[in-house]
């Protein structure tokens, strides 16, 4: 049992061994590369990686998303920053933008105002917007538009979010301001308009963190079946039926306990006083029982009686009482089934 319990867990230790060396090398080979300019991953001069760790550092719930918008879960701040017009401007990518936005959504764009024209949102936010305010933290404007349902805010001068502007100008300032009055501590940064995307997520992905961990819990089961096949890790537990316990279990323990002191007198008074009194109708009749049962039961009666008793004498009286019981014990079946 336990040797097999120990190949069991060397054989899991291995498996943790080998995918954390794994996720090193993923980690080393994929994150340590050189990153296209404006992403979230990239902490040269041409990225906004600053930008990101400084809103997690306010507190938010800051992640990445690499995938098309129709992939986008609701309730979270979208974050994007100087879209590349090829994939911003796609026709799927426009309408599933629109949709995200229109269910409630909040839409937060970094962009150059020279591109604006370039970007087919502003016409959708002239002929949807409900309202609109125009705000200036130093020297970044933030304009707010309201939709029916969703809100858009637009902050300019996207240069100053680099990584080599932001400590010098007022940018980092007005986008925490910006996400306060949104007041959702969901933020995501979409990747996806940097060219690091994916075609759609997979399906470890799309099960989210909560299915994760219900799928390595199942692959863990699995592989302790395989190796130890299908077997209880523990004692089985009873079916269910209730055990009959011997009825002179209590005169057994305590007789145990009396000759271990070596106190036979006391034995054999118990084994003789719970005889009698179990089986005395059957020794008052007569028949063969009584005539065998006379005999033993006046030498313990002696016995008892002088306090004259050995080991071996004791053994001798306690085997005759207990094959006097056996064959009362018979009789009283058979005359139950009679």
């Amino acid at each position: 049992m336990k040797d097999r319990l120990k190949k069991s867990f060397l054989f899991l230790l291995a498996i943790f061994v080998l995918l954390a060396a794994v996720l090193t090398l993923y980690s080393v080979t994929v994150y340590r590369r050189e990153y296209p300019d404006y992403t979230s991953y990239n902490a040269d001069r041409t990225g906004i990686k600053a930008l990101y760790l400084l809103t997690e550092k306010c507190g938010f719930n800051v992640s990445r998303f690499h995938y098309p918008v129709k992939f986008f879960g609701e309730n979270s701040v979208m974050v994007v920053y100087r879209p590349a017009e090829s994939l911003f401007n796609e026709e799927e990518e426009q309408e599933g933008l629109k949709n995200w936005m229109c269910s409630g959504n909040t839409l937060v764009l970094i962009i150059e105002s020279k591109s604006a024209g370039n970007l087919w949102i502003f016409d959708f936010i002239s002929e949807t917007r409900q309202w609109y305010e125009v705000e200036t933290t130093g020297n970044i404007t933030v304009t707010w538009y309201g939709l029916e349902n969703g809100l858009v805010c637009i902050l300019d001068s996207a240069n100053s979010f680099l990584n080599e502007n932001i400590s010098g100008n007022d940018a980092a300032v007005a986008f925490i301001k910006a996400l306060l009055r949104i007041d959702n501590p969901k933020v995501v940064f979409n990747e996806y308009y940097q060219f690091m995307q994916k075609p759609a997520p997979g399906l470890w992905d799309l099960i989210g963190p909560t299915g994760q961990l219900i799928a390595i819990q199942l692959a863990i089961v699995i592989i302790l079946v395989c190796v130890r096949g299908w077997k209880t890790f523990g004692r089985a537990r009873d079916s269910g039926k209730m055990d009959k316990r011997p009825e002179n279990e209590t005169v057994m323990a305590l007789s145990g306990l009396y000759q271990r002191m070596k106190a036979y007198p006391l034995v054999l008074s118990n084994y003789y006083s719970c005889f009698i009194r179990k089986h005395a109708r059957f020794l008052s009749l007569p028949g063969p029982i009584r005539e065998k049962a006379i005999s033993v039961t006046a030498e313990c009666e002696h016995c008892l009686r002088t306090g004259k008793l050995s080991k071996k004498k004791l053994k001798a009286l306690v085997f005759e009482l207990e094959k006097l019981e056996n064959e009362i014990d018979s009789i009283d079946k058979a005359i139950g089934k009679g």
